[in-house]
């Protein structure tokens, strides 16, 4: 038998009571993303430490960048640890939540609509784990790497635009 697809709209509703959770991820998110393009703009400013004459400059100048480096990496661990945290929890609540309503459900029904083979105690709990799982990739997964997409390119493109706009756009297009 086929069901229709739940309305995100109402399972982000259901998903409400997780906002400091969302609001956590998303800004984890944001961090995570945002550590990427700082990443490139440090490596790449690297290689012109090494050209310089002073070789105490060089060390100098080499240390501080690996001490960046260092930062960036533990930065970058610490926002998608966060970020990964909040938005499985996020989908581990909401799971719980819509199996609890269902089982709720289950138990109003007559006891004929279990006779049916569709409707055995066996192909329900099958479809209870498969449709909770379901909704735990919507908001696990789902939201936060939409979350890492849209604010990548807004983070790989701001400063594109503002540093060479010229090949910016044409990379766009």
């Amino acid at each position: 038998m086929n069901y229709p697809v739940p309305s995100e709209w109402r399972l982000l509703k259901m998903n409400a009571p997780e906002w400091g959770r969302a609001l956590i991820g998303c800004l984890a998110a944001i961090g995570a993303v945002a550590i990427q393009p700082i990443n490139a703009y440090c490596v790449g400013s690297l290689v012109s430490k090494y050209f310089r004459s002073d070789k105490s400059a060089v060390n100098n100048k080499s240390n501080i960048s690996a001490l960046i480096s260092v930062v960036i990496g533990a930065l970058n661990f610490i926002t998608s640890l966060l970020q990964h945290y909040n938005f499985t929890v996020m989908g581990e609540r909401l799971t719980k939540r819509v199996r609890k309503k269902r089982q709720a459900k289950l138990m109003t029904y007559e006891m004929g609509w279990f006779d049916d083979d569709e409707n055995t105690s066996a192909a329900s709990c099958a479809r209870l784990a498969t449709e909770a799982s379901i909704f735990w990739s919507l908001f696990g997964d789902r939201m936060s790497l939409l979350e890492q997409t849209f604010f990548g390119s807004v983070f790989a493109y701001a400063p594109g635009l503002v540093l060479t706009w010229r090949i910016t756009l044409v990379v766009i297009d």
